[in-house]
């Protein structure tokens, strides 16, 4: 099958990023596969980070589509029409993209004998944007097909479209990252003088909970002093508010925040330094960090939000909690470590693994054009 691929791929970071180059790679073992890259994903003025790109990835693809200029989309079309696949792919999480793709898939769809899939990480974003969901219904109208990665995408999708054809995969375990490295050699690289480490990992956005997990932890530490609080990631917004809570806390010192974006190469040593990875998010329709613990065999303390409880199994991969419950948060966070299980914890990771493999993330994709045919 001869696939065009348009997403954002090295040398952009972060996970939509890493998430697609896996996907390219995996389905060009099976297929032909055209990667559409972005020339320019976000305006600067529009981009909270402080930067898109980490030249060390690479490049990925033709880097032709600007999310901004017209021209480049009529360019794109052209780059797919001369290539004349059997399947549009392409990435979406968030409909600031959507104009430009919208552009492309109808006027390829008029000129090639195609269907298009759309990987769904969001059908709706996660804060506030205009005329969302008004533009997002425009799109999928000219969908064929979906591939969801959570309940709550699915259900998200099921409340704009009639009768969708979709298959549902869960986001697949990274296994591009270093390997684990020793905890303790882990721990002298990052400075951490305690027993006992807590993560928490990726981009800070406000609905991710990081000030749910700053507040639950003084109980934690008041409890037992011998646990360090690992932030290891930049902040998408107003980082004021982490800050005051950090520098309110009686233990403060136990908190340390790696304030920046975390490359691929220093992933390991986070995850290898930590006992626990905690996402107290108030809302999420998946996230990568889940399957990026599981590949390091930790398991995951998370909010009962669907999409993310529906991935852990509580009491054998980790623990789930009420969201935004900060008492509960540190209920099952001090009950984790008085009841250390590390040998049991690993093998149910590794039983469990089985569910999130790349061949079957990519049989989803072949799924949904077996369907439409």
């Amino acid at each position: 099958m001869k696939i065009s691929f348009l997403s954002a791929f090295p040398p952009y970071r972060g996970g939509i990023s890493s998430h697609s180059s896996l996907i390219y790679s995996y389905l060009s073992k099976k297929h032909d596969v055209q990667a559409i890259n972005f020339r320019k994903l976000y305006p600067n003025i529009f981009f909270p980070g402080k930067s898109q790109y980490d030249r060390k990835l690479g490049n990925i693809g033709e880097r032709i589509l600007s999310s901004i200029n017209f021209f480049t989309w009529l360019k794109s079309v052209r780059f797919i029409e001369a290539y004349n696949p059997d399947l549009v792919l392409f990435k979406f999480w968030h409909p600031f993209f959507a104009p430009a793709y919208n552009f492309i898939i109808k006027r390829v769809k008029k000129r090639c004998d195609c269907k298009v899939v759309m990987i769904c990480d969001n059908i709706f974003p996660h804060e506030k944007f205009p005329l969302s969901r008004k533009i997002i219904k425009r799109i999928v109208r000219n969908v064929d097909g979906f591939v969801v990665q959570s309940s709550v995408v699915e259900d998200e999708l099921k409340a704009i479209v009639s009768k969708p054809v979709y298959v549902k995969r869960f986001h697949p375990i990274y296994n591009s990252y270093p390997k684990s490295i020793d905890k303790v050699r882990a721990k002298e690289i990052l400075k951490i003088n305690k027993t006992k480490v807590v993560l928490f990992f990726g981009f800070i956005r406000k609905y991710k909970g990081l000030d749910i997990l700053i507040k639950s932890m003084e109980k934690v530490f008041e409890d037992d002093s011998d646990i360090k609080l690992i932030i290891a990631g930049e902040c998408y917004g107003d980082k004021r508010l982490f800050y005051n809570l950090i520098n309110k806390s009686k233990y403060k010192d136990n908190i340390v925040w790696a304030e920046e974006f975390i490359s691929d190469e220093e992933v390991s040593k986070y995850f290898s330094a930590s006992d626990v990875v905690v996402l107290p998010y108030v809302s999420a329709s998946q996230s990568g960090v889940i399957p990026l613990a599981y590949h390091y065999n930790r398991p995951v303390i998370t909010s009962n939000i669907k999409s993310l409880s529906e991935v852990v199994k509580d009491g054998r991969t980790g623990y789930i909690f009420k969201r935004g419950d900060i008492d509960d948060l540190s209920v099952k966070i001090s009950d984790f470590f008085n009841n250390y299980r590390d040998e049991f914890y690993s093998k149910n990771i590794e039983e469990y693994k089985v569910n999130f493999s790349w061949d079957y993330f990519i049989s989803g994709v072949e799924e949904v054009c077996k369907k439409l045919k």
